[in-house]
């Protein structure tokens, strides 16, 4: 064990003077600008185009060193490897009266690696060693009966201190593992399969012999060392074992040593026809394959002369189970077979950083379209800010065309022109105005807790649906510009409305009305073609609702009365508010009302609710109204 663990040490001690000695031939570098330049403009945001203001500033800056790249810009590396570990290491077991105690292990080994990207492959043969160590508690004594002079007597053997038995195993594995790399740390797992070379054991102990005689005046002779009737002396004994196939799964995780060394240093060792790597891990390797191989029998067999044992694996004591442990640090050094290429220069990292012009805060999951403008066929990039509200991309230095927009702010378009270095361009855009309203009891005025669904009404689309309480009966939702926007609340005992949202940048009080008997309620934003009683598509909402009130209470019945303004005759204002009434009326039955559950009746220009005199007066008295029976 000893010998494995200087081998190690010497291997690492020459692989690092190796390292340190790497010649300082001219290294890869990309270029760098001489002096870093910064601008700032500002911008701010808009639904068409970009204008200018105190919202957003473009910051570029050049980068002060060049990233390390102790490989060369290879996808497919080649390495010849050399390893050396050691450790804790054991043959796990489960004996009866035992303490496992396990012992030092350790393994040397060379193979072959290979690298693509992230991507890493090892394999190749090793050698490792294990030795364990197990304490066995014997419960009793060995007792031979035997005759001397005549006399019955019996020969007692008895361990007086634990038993050590010690076992140590050599074995060739080939370890296949496959992982992942990046600069300054790296994973393996896989498995390892071999076979055991080598395989012994050793006890070592106390061992009491004493005898009782049953004519003796003292059947039990102790303290009597004149008549050699008792002994107390060491016992050892060794072998051989027979630990054949194993089968380890194996996981090492670790340090690329090279990542943590100044950029000179790799610059150098990247220069070298074939530069080494190193790297340090911790590792674990534990046997599947049952080693175990018992050969039954007691695990000791006494005579009247002497007593022997044997290996607690081949003894009775053995549950058949036998597993291998290796666990410790593990030195690895890389030597690489294919010359470094030079690095490939890295385009300038373009960096995107929006914020609320209001608070200053990050937008997170914002949309940054990024459209090159020179040219053919320009492809159009697509980003999400992160939490940070940054979108990085590397680009090539150029002229782009860049849209940014989210739900809850005004777009912005605008074009920037990229450095030939990394740089950082900060916006500020404006949020969406916010709609909003306050919905109240027609009757009462009080404030009801309700339902609010706001709907594009281009294709009926859901955009927000919120609620409001009957403490202050305040909602607030940003709609989006350029849409026409649907809003229909409803609240328990009331009414469902429904009604188009005309502006959103102030606030606007909803009333519900309350389910009354005998009490006419007008049908808000119910349309007819111009003296006729045809009822045009913009009134569905509001059919809509009707409907539904009387779905949800089927036991009450209703009146649809008409009016109409006092332009044209009586006897025509009549008919067009009777048809109008009768045209409602229809509607609903075929959407599936029962007929008897509604009434239709017109008033002509007998019932205005405002004057004629004006427009808006009289197209106030143009109404149709509903009123529960």
């Amino acid at each position: 064990m000893k010998k494995i663990s200087y081998y190690i040490m010497l291997i690492a001690i020459l692989v690092s003077q190796v390292m340190v000695a790497a010649p300082k031939k001219k290294s890869y570098k990309s270029k760098k600008p001489a002096k870093t330049t910064k601008t700032t403009k500002s911008y701010k945001s808009s639904s068409k185009s970009s204008k200018s203001s105190k919202s957003s500033k473009s910051v570029s800056s050049r980068s002060g060193k060049n990233a390390k790249n102790w490989e060369g810009a290879n996808r497919n590396i080649h390495h010849v490897a050399f390893w050396g570990g050691a450790g804790y290491s054991g043959l796990l077991n489960k004996y009866d009266n035992n303490k496992f105690v396990g012992g030092g292990g350790g393994m040397i080994g060379v193979g072959y690696e290979y690298k693509y990207d992230h991507f890493i492959l090892n394999l190749g043969p090793e050698f490792r060693i294990l030795s364990s160590m197990d304490k066995i508690i014997f419960p009793s004594s060995y007792d031979v009966a035997m005759m001397a002079d005549g006399y019955n007597q019996t020969k007692h053997y008895t361990f007086s201190d634990p038993l050590k038995e010690n076992h140590l195993a050599g074995q060739v594995m080939l370890p296949v593992m496959v992982g992942g790399s990046w600069d300054k740390w790296y994973f393996l797992a896989g498995v390892k399969v071999g076979y055991s070379l080598l395989g012994s054991y050793n006890q070592q102990g106390k061992l009491t012999t004493s005898i009782t005689d049953d004519a003796a005046f003292d059947p039990n002779w102790t303290d009597m060392p004149n008549h050699g009737a008792i002994t107390d002396a060491p016992y050892k004994t060794s072998g051989k074992m027979n630990y054949g196939l194993d089968i380890a799964a194996t996981a090492e995780v670790g340090l690329n040593i090279n990542g943590f060394l100044s950029k000179e240093w790799n610059d150098a060792n990247a220069a070298r026809n074939h530069p080494w790597h190193m790297r340090v891990a911790a590792f674990v390797d534990y046997g599947v394959k049952n080693l175990a191989q018992p050969i039954e029998g007691p695990i000791a067999m006494a005579d009247e002369n002497e007593i022997t044992t044997r290996s607690l694996q081949n003894s009775d004591w053995s549950n058949g189970r036998l597993n291998s442990l290796l666990v410790g640090v593990k030195f690895t050094a890389l030597l690489q077979m294919n010359k470094p290429q030079p690095p490939k220069p890295q385009k300038p990292m373009m960096t995107v950083q929006l914020t609320d012009e209001q608070t200053n805060t990050a937008i997170a999951e914002a949309t940054v379209d990024i459209t090159p403008l020179v040219g053919k066929n320009p492809r159009t990039l697509h980003r999400s800010t992160n939490k940070r509200g940054v979108v990085a991309s590397r680009m090539s230095a150029g002229t782009y065309h860049l849209t940014l927009s989210h739900p809850d702010y005004l777009s912005m378009e605008r074009d920037y022109t990229h450095q030939e270095w990394d740089d950082t361009l900060s916006l500020a855009l404006t949020p969406r105005p916010e709609y909003q309203f306050y919905v109240r009891d027609a009757k009462s005025d009080s404030l009801l807790a309700s339902i609010v669904t706001f709907v594009n009404a281009s294709n009926d689309a859901t955009i927000a649906s919120i609620q409001t309480d009957s403490i202050t009966g305040y909602g607030s939702q940003r709609l989006p510009l350029n849409t026409t926007v649907r809003i229909h609340i409803e609240s328990e005992g009331h009414l469902a409305l429904t009604a188009p949202v005309t502006d959103i940048s102030g606030q606007q009080t909803w009333r519900l009305e309350p389910i009354v008997k005998e009490r006419a309620i007008i049908l808000h934003n119910l349309f007819f073609a111009t003296n006729k009683t045809t009822i045009l598509p913009a009134s569905e909402p509001s059919l809509q609702d009707l409907y539904t009130l009387l779905v949800e209470n089927p036991d009450i019945r209703i009146r649809i009365i008409g009016h109409t303004d006092n332009v044209g005759s009586d006897q025509a204002n009549q008919r067009l508010s009777e048809g109008r009434a009768e045209s409602v009326r229809k509607d609903l039955i075929k959407r599936g009302i029962k007929a008897d559950r509604i009434e239709a009746e017109g008033k002509g220009e007998s019932q205005p609710i405002d004057t004629n005199d004006t427009e808006e007066g009289r197209q106030n008295n143009r109404r149709v109204e509903f009123m529960i029976l």
